[in-house]
């Protein structure tokens, strides 16, 4: 199960690309920050947003920034 702030992150991404990709994201996007998706937590926000937009790149440049931007205020 994911932690609060990991479920944020698929919310925000989902109804962009869906719950499928969104949680297939934010796994990955922990897993490059080397961070546990059940444990993500505030102090890992900002390596994990630069990861989160990394996977999100394939979408668009502007997409992407807007995903870390938005991720970064979770």
């Amino acid at each position: 199960m994911p932690s609060p702030l990991a479920a944020k992150a698929i919310e925000l991404l989902s109804p962009t690309v869906g719950d499928f990709v969104a949680k297939a994201k934010v796994s990955a996007a922990c897993k490059l920050a080397k961070v546990d998706l059940e444990t993500l937590e505030r102090k890992d926000l900002e390596l994990f947003a630069d990861k989160l937009s990394m996977t999100c790149e394939p979408l668009g440049h502007a997409v992407a920034a807007q995903v870390k931007k938005h991720a970064l205020a979770l």
